[in-house]
């Protein structure tokens, strides 16, 4: 008889984020891995993901494949950024300034409809310039 050695693992949902989701459905960094959600079959784990998405449909998640600790938790390679400090989420660095730089020109009244509208103007004076 040949042994075997299998190797335990077990599948944790992530979000786009980089955070795993506990069994309360909160997104954490994954530090204390005790309150992770985790299921041993893809397809469990999978539902859940689809269920978070029904409730967030801004949600992006993955499923992914980890190792079991003796205790039977999942061990990460990598942590996710913590929400309890929101300044390190990557939409808080990069996302900011170009979303208030896009509200400011959004916010301004007509400043769209006034390009296309000088746009129509140029080209209806070109058009009987033309003529």
């Amino acid at each position: 008889m040949s042994t075997m050695t299998t190797t335990a693992t077990t599948f944790v949902v992530r979000n786009q984020l980089g955070q795993y989701l506990t069994r309360k459905g909160e997104w954490v960094s994954g530090k204390d891995t005790a309150e992770l959600y985790h299921q041993r079959h893809y397809d469990q784990a999978l539902n859940q993901l689809i269920e978070m998405n029904a409730k967030d449909i801004d949600l992006r998640g993955r499923v992914c494949e980890v190792g079991l600790s003796e205790k039977l938790r999942p061990v990460l390679e990598e942590l996710g950024p913590d929400p309890q400090q929101p300044e390190l989420l990557p939409e808080a660095n990069s996302g900011a300034p170009a979303a208030q730089q896009n509200n400011q020109t959004r916010g301004q009244p007509g400043t769209e409809n006034q390009a296309s509208s000088d746009d129509g103007k140029k080209a209806d004076s070109g058009k009987e310039v033309a003529a």
